[in-house]
């Protein structure tokens, strides 16, 4: 499979991989919270600290994306790493000398480098690969990403026993250290504009017409952030809930670490099944897919038998990671049909920004709806994943997408 850049075939890895490998070796990750509680910090204070990260990927979001569109996506890729590092390195600071400012600091770093690589990299691969290639390479990176974290967790145990925090958090730092040398030698992308994207030459007089957040608003921008909204919503939902469904259950959370890493590797199939798609199946894929992750969702939120549970845990994420990487590629020709090019990272980051709000609104109505089980958030994000699944069927057939 050749790229118009010639600069990647399936199965080759290239830098961009090997940094998102080493950014998935975060080998402390089981024990985020003892890194900061063994530091003598209060529950409380460890809830300001994310608190501190939230706000600050927030307000930094829309600023770092207008840096982005002017030093390139390169650039910023390899910035993100730079301060990643050092939040990495302030993070070992703070834990050593048990100071808070530290880890204040340290979550402001490590906010603005989320900031620098949010919809970089989405930004960056649709610039330099052809629309047969976007979505699989995409889906290639996600997976190197997920090697990594296989890899960390796997090693965590050991590395706990030998080592302790300040081990896991040195081999972090140094992971991080690599992911940097090998951003290093990521491709400057071409600068390159992509014709025939589906882009109606009436979108592209829109930029002239409209200013940048009245064209946000439209319909099918809405409709993009509610789709990225309920993929976000979806793995919180994992992330919070599957613990407590084992418990439901009648199984100890001890079974959770198995279960990480079997829908880990399940999620890595996402390349190969992207791989075997034609791009005029992308809207019957995405459909589909969506729709059925909506209803495993409804239905795990209220079963109670581990064998109907345990495979919808497993395959789930997968069901959600393979319409996102196809959504990917709407989001970035909706941009093209915007004419809004050259603001391609400022409009990524402007989608983040509100999904982020929705987060925001989702997470205390899950508070409330808790209250009634947990089978009620999932039916809440199911439901409304199913609805966007058949109506966000319509969007991409609106783009033609054709051998």
């Amino acid at each position: 499979m050749k790229t118009r850049n010639g600069m990647w075939s399936a199965g080759k890895i290239d830098c961009l991989d090997i940094t998102s490998f080493c950014n998935g070796l975060v080998f402390y990750a089981p024990v985020a919270l003892l890194v900061r509680t063994m530091a003598g910090v209060s529950a409380a204070e460890f809830f300001v600290l994310q608190g501190i990260l939230s706000g600050t990927i927030f307000l930094m979001e829309i600023p770092s994306g207008k840096l982005t569109d002017r030093i390139g996506y390169r650039n910023t890729l390899v910035g993100a790493q730079v301060l990643l590092l050092l939040a990495r390195g302030m993070l070992l600071a703070a834990f050593l000398r048990h100071s808070f400012p530290l880890f204040v600091a340290e979550a402001v770093v490590e906010g603005i480098a989320a900031c620098f690589a949010s919809g970089t990299q989405s930004a960056y691969l649709y610039t330099m690969f052809s629309d047969e290639e976007f979505v699989v390479k995409s889906a290639h990176v996600g997976n190197c990403g997920t090697a990594g974290f296989i890899v960390s967790t796997i090693a965590y145990a050991g590395m706990y026993a030998l080592w302790g925090i300040r081990g896991l958090i040195i081999a972090t730092l140094i992971s991080s250290g690599m992911a940097l040398g090998s951003s290093l030698g990521i491709k400057k992308e071409s600068g390159q504009i992509k014709e025939g994207a589906g882009v109606k030459t009436e979108d592209v007089k829109m930029r002239k017409k409209s200013g940048l957040w009245k064209k946000l608003l439209n319909g099918k921008s809405i409709l993009v952030i509610l789709v990225l909204a309920a993929v976000s919503m979806s793995f919180l939902l994992i992330n919070f809930f599957y613990v407590d469904k084992l418990t439901v259950c009648g199984y100890k959370e001890t079974w959770m670490t198995a279960i990480i890493l079997g829908y880990s590797a399940i999620q890595m199939l996402a390349e190969k099944i992207l791989g075997r798609l034609k791009k005029k199946q992308y809207a019957v894929a995405f459909g589909v897919g969506f729709g059925l992750a909506g209803v495993c969702m409804v239905v795990f939120g209220y079963v109670v038998s581990i064998w109907i549970a345990l495979p919808i845990m497993l395959i789930l994420p997968l069901m959600i990671t393979v319409p996102a990487y196809i959504f990917e590629e709407v989001q970035n020709r909706l941009i093209d049909g915007m004419g809004e090019e050259e603001h391609r990272a400022e409009i990524l980051s402007c989608y983040n920004m509100l999904v982020n709000l929705l987060e925001i609104v989702f997470l205390f109505a899950s508070a409330a709806l808790a209250s009634a089980g947990i089978g009620r958030c999932f039916l809440t994000v199911g439901a409304g994943t199913a609805i966007l699944g058949c109506v966000s069927f319509k969007l991409l057939k609106s783009y033609s997408y054709k051998e």
